[in-house]
């Protein structure tokens, strides 16, 4: 049995936004909000759900493991296209006990290769009561 329920990782990340104001959200690119394989998904569910979280005041990091400026530039101008406010790409947030940390924080991750669709749902659920 896993160690958590959905609806235990669900009040953990509504606990953490009523303790804090708002949370880091980080999301990857490719295939999470943009078809780059160009296979025909859609993808505005995700895109909706995290310009939400932009209105809402919530922190957004651009997770990515493209370094390439170009290809950097084209992702931050898609996510403002969309509303999605960027603050932070691969780096830490403004958490001061992990400033020198190399792992980014986050406090949910929404990832075609880390469980996309339960990260969506826990996230949607949360963010669609404080609207």
């Amino acid at each position: 049995m896993l160690p958590y329920t959905f609806q235990e990782l669900r009040d953990r990340l509504k606990h953490e936004i009523e303790k804090y104001g708002k949370i880091f959200i980080a999301f990857d690119f490719d295939n999470t909000i943009f078809d780059y394989h160009n296979q025909g998904k859609d993808y505005s569910e995700i895109i909706s759900l995290l310009k939400k979280c932009s209105d809402q005041g919530h922190t957004l990091i651009l997770f990515t493991s493209n370094d390439d400026k170009e290809r950097l530039e084209f992702m931050m101008l898609y996510c403002k296209h969309f509303g999605i406010k960027v603050k932070y790409v691969n780096e830490n947030p403004e958490v001061e006990a992990l400033k020198n940390c190399k792992k980014p924080y986050y406090n949910i991750l929404l990832d075609d290769r880390g469980g996309l669709l339960e990260s969506y749902q826990i996230l949607s659920s949360v963010i669609g009561e404080n609207e």
